[in-house]
């Protein structure tokens, strides 16, 4: 559970180190509400199509799996964006570049053992 926290949170703050660099905003009163609400949308969009992506494509080598799991998490992020959150990305491939940011981020989140034994 404690996993899932900091990960959350770690893909907040991505959020809004990308928002400097890249096409993002976000708007509404409690700015960091706005990037929390985000990483958990963002989050449930990917834990929900994720899955299904990877039994449609397992027959195909990791590359092209990779390259599909960054479209669909783009979407995803296009997705939370369209949704009234606070949270915009004006263009697709600002979302492409967050997308792979928060991938590498996740698996380096993914590797680091947050008190498990």
């Amino acid at each position: 559970m404690i996993s899932i926290l900091i990960s959350w949170i770690l893909s907040a703050l991505v959020l809004f180190v990308l928002s400097f660099f890249l096409d993002i905003s976000f708007s509404g009163g409690i700015i960091s509400l706005s990037f929390l609400i985000a990483a958990v949308v963002i989050g449930l969009i990917n834990a929900l199509l994720v899955p299904v992506v990877k039994n449609i494509f397992k027959t195909q080598n990791n590359a092209v799996l990779f390259v599909i799991s960054l479209v669909i998490d783009a979407a995803a992020l296009m997705l939370a964006a369209w949704l009234p959150i606070g949270f915009h990305i004006s263009f697709f491939p600002a979302a492409i570049i967050a997308a792979a940011v928060l991938a590498i981020v996740g698996l380096g989140a993914g590797s680091v053992n947050f008190g498990k034994k």
